[in-house]
């Protein structure tokens, strides 16, 4: 048999329980008259305001579960935007150590376009001034997929680039690059204010 259960039936069965509460807690402790005498609200507030608790940190915890976003790695402004990446890396050969950057079309402040740097300097913290005869070199490509222009790469003629630290595991440091176009050589365009962070 099914019981259809009303309001004032819940109603009821919460002040009995009330009453049990009391009288339990009564043995232990005599209450003052007042407290006893307090209104049925009040204590309904006392038995569900925890449980309204529970459930608030309950939600915070799964909020806080959520992955964090992928830490910026490299920086710089190009066109007068500035655009950053989460992705890069750098690898040593001989006493040089190359950095690989790059920013996808769809990332942070990519402003629809795809960006990719790669510098090259000695294996030394130091600032290198871009030249031709310099140990410094660099490149870098600028595909604007929003609109389908300047699709060039870039040569590197002017610049520098800084290696702040440098260790076993990990390199950062600084870059200023001007480039020429590999196609279009009347092309130039420049990337400034350049930070990167990678691991070896």
């Amino acid at each position: 048999m099914i019981f259809f259960l009303t309001n004032s039936f819940y109603i009821a069965l919460l002040s009995y329980s009330e009453q049990i509460l009391l009288q339990r807690v009564a043995q232990l402790r005599p209450l003052p008259q007042r407290l006893t005498a307090m209104p049925t609200s009040f204590h309904r507030c006392t038995i569900f305001a925890p449980i309204g608790v529970l459930l608030a940190l309950t939600a915070c915890s799964k909020h806080n579960d959520a992955s964090p976003e992928p830490p910026v790695v490299a920086s710089w402004i190009i066109d007068g935007q500035e655009r950053t990446s989460i992705l890069a890396r750098a690898e040593v050969s001989n006493d040089e150590v190359d950095v690989y950057i790059y920013q996808n079309f769809a990332g942070p402040s990519s402003k629809g376009s795809t960006v990719t740097v790669t510098l090259f300097a000695p294996k030394r913290v130091g600032t290198y001034v871009i030249g031709p005869s310099s140990q410094a070199r660099a490149s870098f490509t600028h595909l604007d997929t929003s609109t389908g222009n300047n699709r060039d790469s870039y040569s590197a003629e002017g610049g520098s680039i800084t290696i702040s630290t440098l260790t076993a595991t990990t390199i950062s440091g600084t870059f200023n690059l001007t480039g020429k176009g590999y196609l279009n050589k009347q092309s130039t365009k420049s990337l400034t204010g350049g930070k990167f962070k990678a691991l070896l």
